[in-house]
C-alpha cells in the first residue's frame, strides 16, 4: 500500500523476515525515494497506518 502526502510517500509492506501478520512501514521524499528518513516501522497493518499518520504530521513541517 503507497500513502502520498505532499512531498512523502509511505509504503506499507508484508515483512520477509518477521512473522507472517507483520507489516514495514517506510517513509520517504516522493524527489528523493533513496533518501532514508529513519522513520521505518514495524507493526501490525493497523499499527503501521497509525505510525504512517503521526509521521506524516511530524515530517510535513520540514517537507
Amino acid at each position: 500500500m503507497l500513502i502520498f502526502l505532499g512531498n512523502l510517500i509511505a509504503q506499507i509492506r508484508k515483512s520477509n523476515c518477521h512473522p507472517a501478520d507483520t507489516h514495514v512501514l517506510e517513509i520517504r521524499f516522493f524527489d528523493n525515494p533513496s533518501f532514508n528518513l529513519g522513520h521505518d516501522y514495524c507493526g501490525t497493518f493497523q499499527d503501521c497506518i497509525r505510525e504512517a499518520i503521526a509521521s506524516f504530521k511530524d515530517l510535513a513541517r520540514f517537507s
